[in-house]
């Protein structure tokens, strides 16, 4: 009688570490303590307001497609939203534009005001509204802005800081585009660029982010911001 190979097949589901899980508890805390006020005096009127809800991971979904064509937005405003495929953004081709927490075209991808911290590039921590095209974070830039540093923040206060910063940005973008409906943006040329993204976001990245912090990482920006090429609409 032959010999029979038994195969095993282990599956092996990683866990997130207690620094990730307390890190993005942190950023649950900041989270609430800036905005859980106006949340709750909005919650209605966001409701009211809600036309479609989409289970995450399923925006590309045909039926959802043709559900936002036949509401036809003139505008479509983007906010950590999964990529877009060819299909979609060809469907509304120019009247998507998206909010970026980075500054493109130096930092693209996920958690850019996260990785300016560990690379020590403050500089380069912001804001961006643009066109969305078939790549990550590639298309032309409406508005940017820097983020704006006090001497204690850290990455979670700066995510808070730039996210009602991304408020202001939008609302004077979709007035300038209600105002220059054929504007298309504009590009920075430079070679410092690079895309980011979220399974390289590991405990090693929180422990030197924590360590430089501690060594006086923003104090010192603090002391001596510097200016990047950020684009500004144009009068």
């Amino acid at each position: 009688m032959k010999n029979i190979q038994k195969v095993f097949l282990i599956i092996i589901q990683k866990k997130k570490s207690n620094l990730l899980i307390n890190h993005f508890r942190k950023v649950h805390l900041y989270e609430k303590k800036f905005f859980e006020k106006f949340c709750k005096k909005n919650n209605q009127f966001l409701k009211n307001k809600t036309l479609l809800n989409i289970k995450k991971g399923t925006i590309n979904k045909k039926k959802y497609l043709l559900k936002i064509k036949k509401i036809n937005p003139n505008l479509i405003v983007l906010n950590a939203t999964s990529l877009l495929n060819k299909k979609f953004i060809y469907a509304f081709r120019n009247k998507i534009i998206n909010i970026h927490a980075g500054l493109i075209p130096y930092y693209r991808g996920s958690g850019c005001n996260v990785w300016t911290f560990y690379n020590k590039e403050l500089k380069y921590t912001g804001v961006s509204i643009h066109f969305v095209n078939e790549k990550i974070d590639d298309g032309k830039i409406i508005l940017q802005s820097q983020s704006s540093f006090a001497k204690n923040d850290n990455t979670h206060s700066i995510g808070c800081k730039n996210a009602k910063l991304s408020v202001k940005l939008t609302i004077d973008v979709i007035k300038y585009l209600k105002k220059n409906p054929s504007y298309m943006g504009k590009k920075i040329i430079t070679t410092k660029s690079a895309i980011f993204y979220k399974k390289d976001f590991k405990d090693k990245i929180i422990l030197k982010i924590d360590e430089l912090l501690k060594k006086g990482l923003v104090k010192n920006y603090y002391s001596k911001p510097k200016k990047v090429k950020v684009i500004k609409l144009t009068k």
